[in-house]
């Protein structure tokens, strides 16, 4: 009787400890992972080939006229090279490297200057109160090896189509959509879409190809010259006469 009793209880324990929420947790977080798996391959580091300055000289922004500032002073350029990343449509990739991170419910892109992007995949949507931030609210949902990304609620104030302080504030109710997909197994395309009632003229459609890189660790770096000794840090100007010399020769043909 004795033995059939702890019989009992055991088979007791081992079903209240199955039923535990923690216990059906752990599947559920496993198959989360597994079915990462089944996502295209986008791992390592991501370059552009061409700096942003030459696509946007060949395919000007839809900029409305009048917008577009003077050149900035080396004071303005210190200062505002020294503000945090924002995003507009441009992931960086240039200069520096682009790295995309699969989580179960979100895509994370960030770059060696700093830009971190959170792509939501899990259904949610963003809420409509949302304050503005430097990259924006992200939702994405898949369409086979396809990520469609949509960005809103963007800081009226970062630049566009690129960090500088002559370019136009994007402006309120600026809106990115992205397409993300493999052209080839070491190309990734992105085609952007911009929409910028206060900044532009017309959506601003781009296509850039990111070729996958032999890097394997990133190198972290910044523009912000606060620790600079060619630039006077109280007013930002160079220490350093630029002009170049009146017998310079010209470039070489490219």
């Amino acid at each position: 009787m004795t033995m059939r009793c702890g019989a009992i209880l055991w088979v007791c324990v081992v079903a209240a400890c199955a039923a535990a929420p923690g216990a059906a947790q752990v599947p559920k977080r496993e198959a989360a992972y597994a079915a990462l798996a089944q996502l295209p391959d986008w791992s390592g580091w991501w370059g552009l080939d061409a700096p942003p300055a030459d696509e946007f000289r060949g395919q000007p922004a839809p900029i409305k006229p009048g917008l577009v500032g003077a050149p900035a002073s080396a004071a303005e350029r210190q200062r505002y090279a020294c503000r945090p990343p924002t995003f507009t449509g441009y992931n960086g990739g240039f200069q520096e490297a682009v790295e995309l991170l699969f989580t179960p419910g979100r895509v994370t892109l960030t770059n060696e200057q700093g830009l971190v992007r959170r792509i939501y995949t899990d259904g949610r949507v963003a809420p409509a109160d949302a304050e503005p931030t430097n990259t924006g609210i992200s939702i994405g949902h898949w369409e086979g090896q396809m990520l469609i990304v949509e960005t809103t609620h963007i800081n009226p104030r970062a630049r566009y189509p690129l960090p500088q302080l002559r370019m136009p504030p994007i402006g309120v109710n600026a809106r990115v959509t992205e397409r993300i997909f493999l052209k080839d197994p070491n190309t990734l395309q992105i085609d952007v879409v911009v929409v910028a009632p206060g900044a532009l003229t017309e959506p601003d459609r781009r296509t850039r190809f990111f070729r996958r890189l032999p890097k394997t660790m990133p190198t972290e770096f910044t523009h912000c010259t606060e620790y600079d000794r060619s630039i006077e840090p109280d007013s930002g100007e160079e220490r350093f006469d630029l002009t170049p010399p009146p017998d310079l020769p010209p470039p070489p043909p490219r």
